[in-house]
């Protein structure tokens, strides 16, 4: 069908050109794909041989729930769906809290717009895990991590006496650990100030809460009180909020050595049963709320894990997939990097690392942080969500 326009002697050809030419617009601007900030296209590379597309999702899953997502709690959320290696994760329907959507929203604006989302129409979900998990800038805005440790501490009401820990398997230095006291196990948070062990003066905080989906969110202070993005390595082994799910994935870890007891503090035995009562009660609390079969089984963490370390530290395979070209371009492309094996995970086999194969890409990606649970020398660069 064609539109006719009226001819008067009004209409000149100059006219003409300039009505046509705002048509045109107008049409164009209709017929633009303008993307759902929503949703995201998450995309598997099989990167080992005992890897496949479900055990990416459990790891997804994992991931979502320690951003605060309620998926584990309702198992009618139908925010991921998958079609062969893609998995189609819709945000919106996956029990995130409000504050958190304008965050997830801003970041997956910003993936959409970057060069391999472009060309792909998707992006590495291990390269998602490790701007959200893996990056503390958008960790705390996604949980909504309050600025300062003041704000942390005012949501709750601590217990009077506070444990002293002189020989920690993770701090570098003395601890004194303050807990929550309330009857909602689901409103629970510790708070350790790492003391320096001849002085006492505090050199910063690391915080532990519950959240209502029964997992646990991270942060750190400094001794100011203000949030920062890793611990210092001269005070702790504590690393970046993705290294304390890596320890803490379901609870709160025990004792491991024995302290000496100090007055006016907790002794360490008292502590230990409270930390196991504690421990009790949040696990008979997961039990009764979570749904997902893939939260329930708390070893499925590990998928997670996986996934973003399979991706951050890359196989061959994982390349020829990722960057759709073959072995042999691969190889040659990386010729000159030398390869490693994981400590922990050996079976994804000879390795190389995100930062030195990320510029080899035949596109652009989105910077990732340089190292997932340790501290980062671009921090700072990888902070997209405004």
């Amino acid at each position: 069908m064609f539109m006719k326009f009226p001819q008067t002697k009004h209409f000149s050809n100059r006219s003409h050109l300039i009505f046509f030419a705002l048509i045109l617009l107008v049409l164009g601007s209709c017929g633009k794909n303008t993307q759902d900030s929503n949703v995201i296209y998450l995309k598997w590379n099989k990167s080992h041989e005992i890897d496949s597309l479900e055990k990416n999702k459990a790891g997804l899953t994992w991931a979502l729930s320690f951003l605060g997502s309620n998926i584990s709690l309702d198992s009618t959320l139908t925010g991921i769906t998958h079609t062969k290696d893609i998995i189609r994760l819709d945000v919106s329907k996956v029990g995130f809290p409000k504050k958190a959507m304008p965050h997830l929203q801003s970041l997956h604006t910003v993936i959409q717009n970057s060069e391999e989302y472009q060309k792909k129409g998707t992006i590495d979900i291990g390269r998602y895990i490790a701007l959200t998990i893996g990056s503390p800038n958008h960790y705390y805005k996604i949980v909504d991590i309050p600025l300062q440790l003041v704000d942390l501490k005012s949501q709750y009401t601590f217990d009077t006496l506070t444990a002293y820990i002189n020989n920690s398997s993770i701090s570098k230095i003395d601890r004194e650990i303050q807990y929550s006291i309330h009857n909602k196990t689901q409103a629970r948070a510790f708070i350790s100030a790492e003391r320096d062990t001849i002085t006492g003066e505090i050199q910063e905080f690391e915080t532990v809460e519950v959240m209502t989906n029964g997992l646990s969110r991270f942060a750190l202070y400094d001794l100011k009180g203000n949030l920062k993005v890793v611990g210092d390595e001269e005070v702790t082994r504590a690393g970046k909020p993705a290294k304390c799910m890596w320890c803490h994935e379901s609870g709160i870890q025990q004792l491991f050595r024995k302290q000496i007891d100090l007055e006016n503090h907790l002794s360490s035995e008292d502590f230990l049963d409270s930390l196991k009562r504690y421990n009790h009660e949040l696990r008979v609390y997961q039990d009764q709320v979570w749904q997902d079969s893939l939260i329930q089984n708390r070893r499925l963490h590990t998928e997670m894990e996986v996934a973003y370390i399979s991706f951050m530290e890359p196989s061959i395979e994982q390349l020829v997939n990722e960057w759709q070209i073959s072995k042999e371009e691969v190889l040659k492309k990386v010729t000159h990097l030398k390869s490693h094996r994981h400590h922990e995970f050996g079976f994804l086999g000879d390795l190389y690392h995100r930062k030195d194969v990320d510029p080899l890409a035949p596109f652009a990606v989105l910077e990732v942080p340089e190292y997932i649970r340790e501290v980062s020398s671009n921090e700072g660069e990888v902070d997209y969500i405004k």
